[in-house]
């Protein structure tokens, strides 16, 4: 069973409803008034399934608008369902745009319903040796399941994912897969407005089923019945039980093209896919899209070794002030007291000049630090020096709020050389965050510390001053470290892009 393919084949119209009415009291709605809950939601599960499962096969089956056979079968078919929401119709052009760059193929129709597209697929693929997966929640797709097919139905924040193979679904209904038709015609279904029988529920159904195996037996044995209601609703339920049952069977046999081959994984237009992502802000989703690369295979996010030091005497005070010198572009955190640069004290600052690279000086810092031996106003003065040389090149992440507080200190910074989140405005002015996490994520594919960890929350959070030398250092220094990685990103995306000369002006 390892060695065999695996196709998953989504029914994207019930994944997109499902997506959009999870967010109906909290939707998302971008800076221009366009909603996009059912565009995030929807590929968000993509992304994920992609990346837990890894499929080597897979492929999208939509409904197409028209209507299908079953209408021509039954006019009420389906007639209790509300019309599409406006907002929901609007998200699906732009959806189905962001789907091509995934490169996933999205089959549909006309005439026909998802379900039977899939089922066509599915009798395909068991003849060809292949493992199916039907990722739904649709009860009536149990019925394909079989020793090679199987229902994936995705799972939320309150319940888990569950595949149901043969047992699971007699678990389920108390009915083999294939006795699922007849159980479906029996209890009918109000969300499809297929009639089934009046008066018998799935418990009925199932001891119906288990004593008299087929829907004709049933019906022949409908006086044997003890409960009168459902005795009444098996006499009187004429032709209408099979025309429940037909609305209920998926059709195999779909007029429709395709090859098998024609679904196998293929690589993203990333780029493509992260611009689309960015204009309808959904920045998170540009990192979750980053970790699938190649044929979807998570990139590979190995350990890596960070140098972060603490400076702890004038001898090593030192010789970071003669790598700042040395060093072509500095980039700087200041770790203050306050948000508000006007009142903030600085507790450290920490430089990198070296990607992975990093030193942290502490300015404040508890007690119980005894191994610090440096003294803050020499120490403040010998940086002022360095930070007021015209030959030094510093950057930084909001780098205005840094130079406004080194001047309570007296210190003018003079050579502003970069500003990572003014740049990423440039590149990216509709953005609707540039906080410093948000850029890694998204530019490194890595999660900095959240400050939450550092300090706390509630009742037990700390002063930034309070923390211990040794959390502080890694965190301050985590940021001078990202904001030099992202400076060397960011500077070349403004060149390639021909914003140098508005950057600099």
């Amino acid at each position: 069973m390892k060695n065999r393919k695996r196709l998953f084949l989504i029914d994207g119209m019930a994944q997109i409803y499902r997506a959009h009415f999870a967010m109906i009291n909290n939707p998302l709605i971008t800076k221009d008034g366009t909603h996009t809950s059912a565009i995030f939601g929807f590929l968000n599960f993509l992304f994920k399934l992609i990346k837990k499962e890894k499929p080597e096969y897979i492929a999208i089956i939509q409904d197409s608008k028209e209507p299908t056979f079953r209408h021509e079968l039954y006019k009420e078919y389906k007639a209790t369902r509300e019309k599409m929401p406006d907002e929901l119709v609007g998200q699906l052009e732009p959806l189905n745009k962001i789907i091509s760059y995934t490169k996933i193929p999205i089959l549909k129709k006309s005439g026909f319903e998802a379900d039977d597209i899939m089922g066509t697929i599915v009798k395909k693929a068991e003849s060809a040796g292949f493992l199916t997966y039907l990722v739904t929640a649709d009860k009536d797709m149990m019925q394909l399941v079989s020793e090679k097919t199987f229902l994936y139905s995705p799972g939320n924040s309150y319940k888990p994912t569950i595949i149901y193979d043969k047992d699971k679904v007699k678990q389920k209904w108390g009915v083999e897969p294939e006795q699922m038709v007849d159980m479906l015609a029996l209890v009918g279904d109000s969300s499809d407005n297929v009639p089934g029988v009046d008066g018998v529920g799935p418990k009925t159904a199932r001891k119906l089923i288990e004593k008299y195996k087929t829907i004709d037996s049933i019906i022949t044995n409908a006086a044997e019945a003890k409960n009168k209601r459902v005795r009444s609703g098996l006499e009187n339920a004429g032709e209408l039980i099979y025309l429940s049952k037909e609305l209920v069977t998926i059709h195999c046999g779909v007029p429709i093209d395709f090859e098998l081959e024609e679904f196998a994984k293929k690589d993203m237009d990333l780029d493509s896919l992260k611009k689309e992502l960015r204009n309808l802000e959904m920045f998170s989703l540009v990192n979750l899209s980053e970790k699938l690369r190649g044929n979807h295979e998570p990139k590979n996010e190995s350990f890596v070794k960070k140098e972060y030091s603490i400076v702890t005497n004038q001898v090593e005070l030192q010789n970071i002030i003669n790598k700042i010198r040395c060093a072509e572009i500095i980039a700087f955190n200041l770790e203050t007291t306050s948000l508000s640069p006007l009142e903030a004290d600085i507790v450290g600052i920490s430089f990198s000049f070296k990607t992975n690279q990093a030193f942290y000086i502490p300015i404040i810092y508890p007690k119980t630090a005894k191994k610090i031996l440096l003294d803050k106003e020499r120490t403040l003065e010998q940086l002022k020096t360095e930070f007021e040389n015209e030959d030094n090149k510093f950057c930084g992440q909001n780098i205005k709020y840094d130079a406004l507080v080194l001047s309570r200190y007296n210190i003018i910074l003079k050579n502003i050389s970069f500003d990572t989140m003014v740049a990423e405005y440039l590149i990216y002015p509709d953005k609707h965050s540039y906080k410093l996490d948000y850029l890694s994520l998204e530019y490194l594919n890595h999660k900095m510390l959240p400050i939450e960890d550092l300090i706390g929350t509630g009742l037990h959070k700390l002063a930034i001053e309070e923390v211990s030398i040794e959390n502080i250092s890694h965190y301050t220094s985590e940021d001078a470290d990202i904001i030099f990685q992202l400076s060397q990103i960011l500077y070349e995306k403004l060149n390639n892009e021909d914003l140098i000369e508005p950057y600099i002006n």
